[in-house]
């Protein structure tokens, strides 16, 4: 008796590698004509005028509480932070420490950089401020280029999901901050 089974099944086995590489192949290629820039925005709509927010959003006893960084925290620090200070972020589960400098703050723009980590790349942040009646509306924006091989280009598609909600997170915490201390 002769089985003829086992051909078959190996002829399915090849036709179904084939397509996979066939697929991985295409998904390589796709990546290297794919942008690895990002950019993310997000706003909030603070019940309170423009300059009681500018004037806690870096202050050492606030940013540490309203910033939220994904198993980490900014340190503590004292005072306001002024154009060109930096300020160290640490995390809980790696002893390496990032750093958020500041480029610019005027009341209605604050622009900062994150470098997250040592050797990861630097992101750009923007945060405006809109007064609106008795409100200010808060956009953040940040902005960057992501280095993580043939990963990048995809990674880019979802960063507005994956650091949207971080940054969502953030200025809810900032809402809540400011409209207590009111």
């Amino acid at each position: 008796m002769k089985n003829t089974s086992h051909p078959a099944a190996l002829y399915k086995l090849r036709k179904v590698t084939r397509i996979l590489a066939l697929i991985i192949l295409l998904l390589v290629i796709g990546g290297f004509f794919m942008p690895t820039d990002y950019r993310v925005e997000r706003s909030v709509l603070i019940d309170a005028p423009r300059d009681e927010i500018y004037n806690d959003l870096f202050h050492g006893d606030s940013l540490p509480n309203w910033m939220f960084i994904q198993k980490g925290k900014v340190d503590p620090f004292e005072g306001a932070l002024e154009e060109g200070d930096s300020v160290a972020l640490s995390y809980d589960e790696v002893p390496e420490q990032g750093v958020l400098s500041v480029i610019e703050l005027s009341e209605k723009r604050i622009r900062f950089d994150v470098r997250p980590k040592p050797k990861v790349n630097i992101v750009h942040n923007v945060i405006t401020l809109q007064s609106s009646n008795e409100s200010t509306l808060v956009t953040w924006t940040i902005e960057g280029n992501l280095s993580a091989g043939l990963l990048s280009p995809y990674l880019a598609m979802f960063a507005n999901n994956i650091a949207g909600n971080n940054f969502e997170r953030s200025l809810q915490n900032l809402k809540e901050q400011v409209e207590l201390q009111r």
